[in-house]
Parts: C-alpha cells; sequence; structure tokens
C-alpha cells in the first residue's frame, strides 16, 4: 500500500506540470513502477507481445502471450510515462511495428 501512495504522489506531481519530469523521478521508484505496470498489462488482449527494454539492461515482457514480439527501446523514464500514459511513446523505439497505445489504467 505505501508504495501505491508513492506512485499517486510521484506521478502526480508530474503532472502538475511545474518543473518536476519524468526524468526527475528516482530510478529505483521508475523501474519498480515500470515491472508493475508490465506485470498488469501481461495478458492484456489488446496489446501485441512485447519486450521492453531500457538503456540499463534491464527487460520487461508484457501484452499477449502468443504472436510476434515487438521489442520496445528507451529510457526507463520515458517508458514509464509512455506506460502509465503520460506520453504518447514519441520518445521510443520499436524494432518495426508501430509504438501500441498501452490500455487505460
Amino acid at each position: 500500500m505505501p508504495f501505491r501512495r508513492l506512485i499517486e504522489v510521484e506521478l502526480h506531481h508530474v503532472d502538475l506540470g511545474i518543473g518536476y519530469e519524468l526524468e526527475d523521478l528516482p530510478a529505483e521508484f521508475t523501474g519498480r513502477e515500470i515491472g508493475f505496470l508490465t506485470d498488469r498489462f501481461a495478458g492484456h488482449a489488446g496489446l501485441p507481445a512485447l519486450v521492453i527494454a531500457d538503456g540499463e539492461g534491464r527487460t520487461w515482457r508484457t501484452g499477449r502471450a502468443d504472436g510476434p514480439e515487438t521489442r520496445i527501446t528507451g529510457s526507463a523514464p520515458a517508458l514509464l510515462g509512455w506506460l502509465a500514459g503520460r506520453s504518447d511513446g514519441s520518445a521510443l523505439e520499436s524494432d518495426g511495428a508501430p509504438v501500441p497505445v498501452p490500455p487505460p489504467l
């Protein structure tokens, strides 16, 4: 429960638009929230099978369990912003398929 509250504080702080950006989020927080969101979207029929990778060598899997995998890469803050619906994913790279829109939280 405390981590869920921290998510509310951190992400809504970014949402205020007062200079605190996704890149300002603590690295530990960012990685943990990416893990939470990829777990949340695992098996979701609205997402293709995805392999998500940041620049530090961490990877996560999410989306459908079947079908061809699409690899999405970017910085951890950019990945979090996209997964959390705070950005359109334009800062991310894909291995060919367009970057999909994650389901709403």
